[in-house]
């Protein structure tokens, strides 16, 4: 004769399937909020990567003219403004190019000199014609000296430059970026070795040649919007800028003159 199950056995069979349950579900929404945060994650940090490709590509192709003479027009500018782990202490940096890295290839300035300026806004940020909406990384840019309009008297008396807040709207490059520095390497004669990190300075005063090296660092927001802490390495990279000898004496490359090539090879 086969034995019922008692109701006390009922009862806790129940409650033992109820517990399971429990644990699965939370088990299950634990492992998809990991999943989502990594996604999340993973996803700024391919953007915020994309962001450091651009402004790698934007030093690289740095222009300064062959004219002979060194100009504050074609200089290099960094604002130190602190350690940029946060974007009211992030830095600014301004220099001239050409090319379409940062600007796009659709910008009217792509195919000729301009001038850009990058730096970390906070969403709510009031300082330009357009408020901001969201905290990342912009943009500005604007024409070069030599292209803009000085036809009529009051052309003359606009501010072409960076200073004039309405004529230049920031452009976001990448979200997700909450802090930038700069630092820079000012001459070859500082890159003692490869491993020179230590000697990048905070401070750029000469505005009218261009640096030996730049290095950037990036902080990255997290899934929740907040800052990692400083023990998350930041994303950092070091450019070597190409026409930093052009830019010193303002007519030549090293590969134009046959003086220092024979003197690289004799070293």
């Amino acid at each position: 004769m086969r034995r019922a199950f008692t109701m006390i056995e009922i009862l806790l069979a129940t409650l033992i399937l109820g517990v399971l349950t429990t644990l699965s579900v939370l088990t299950f929404n634990a492992v998809s909020n990991g999943w989502q945060v990594s996604a999340d994650y993973m996803d700024k940090m391919q953007r915020t990567d994309f962001a450091l490709n651009q402004l790698v590509s934007g030093l690289r192709s740095m222009y300064y003219p062959h004219d002979g003479e060194q100009s504050y027009n074609y200089g290099f500018v960094l604002k130190d403004n602190g350690d940029g782990d946060k974007p009211d202490a992030s830095d600014v940096i301004e220099w001239s190019k050409i090319g379409a890295a940062i600007v796009g290839n659709k910008s009217s300035v792509a195919d000729t000199v301009h001038r850009v300026q990058v730096m970390v806004l906070e969403e709510g940020n009031h300082d330009y014609r357009e408020p901001v909406e969201i905290t990342g990384l912009y943009a500005r840019q604007c024409p070069d000296v030599a292209l803009r309009s000085a036809e009529n008297a009051s052309d003359q008396d606009i501010d072409y430059t960076f200073e004039n807040a309405e004529l230049y709207q920031p452009v976001l490059i990448a979200d997700g970026i909450v802090g930038f520095d700069c630092k820079v390497l000012k001459n070859a004669d500082q890159a003692k070795s490869e491993n020179d990190e230590d000697r990048f300075e905070d401070e750029f005063s000469a505005s009218n040649s261009v640096p030996y090296k730049v290095q950037l660092t990036f902080h990255v927001a997290d899934p929740e919007g907040k800052s990692y802490r400083s023990n998350t390495a930041p994303l950092i990279r070091i450019v070597r800028i190409p026409i930093f000898e052009q830019a010193q004496d303002g007519a030549t490359t090293p590969s134009d003159n046959p003086d220092k090539q024979a003197k690289e090879k004799r070293k």
